[in-house]
């Protein structure tokens, strides 16, 4: 996974496992009109990335933190899977991460997880190209 930092994509994370959850938002309503029924509507939709990864070097977690603590939406890139040679990039805000490391060893050996919350839809265009 690669990141938009100032002028190009930056690796951050190997992903180990990619999850995506979307969920549709409704408002309900019953009064007379509806004869009594509850009538629900469909409002919006929520979309979530949950990414799971190994921490690349001592400087990847770090740097997460540092886009999560800006309260900015974040351009990202990832790949379907291994050997895919055509990104897809999405805009999204991180709301969740965490880390656990290995403290037998040195340096930043761990994994991470986080969630994003993702504005707009997956893109195989980049968001963030120049025309």
């Amino acid at each position: 996974m690669a990141v938009y930092k100032e002028t190009a994509y930056v690796p951050i994370a190997c992903i180990t496992s990619r999850s995506e959850s979307n969920t549709t938002n409704t408002s309900e309503k019953t009064n007379v009109c509806t004869e009594g029924k509850t009538v629900t509507k469909a409002n919006s939709i929520t979309r979530t990335v949950s990414i799971a990864g190994e921490i690349v070097d001592q400087n990847s977690y770090h740097d997460l933190k540092e886009l999560m603590d800006t309260l900015e939406e974040q351009a990202f890139r990832v790949y379907k899977g291994a050997g895919e040679t055509n990104p897809l990039y999405f805009k999204g805000i991180i709301t969740d991460l965490s880390a656990d490391f290995d403290a037998t060893e040195e340096g930043a050996s761990g994994t991470f997880s986080m969630e994003i919350a993702v504005n707009g839809d997956y893109t195989e265009d980049d968001p963030m190209a120049t025309p």
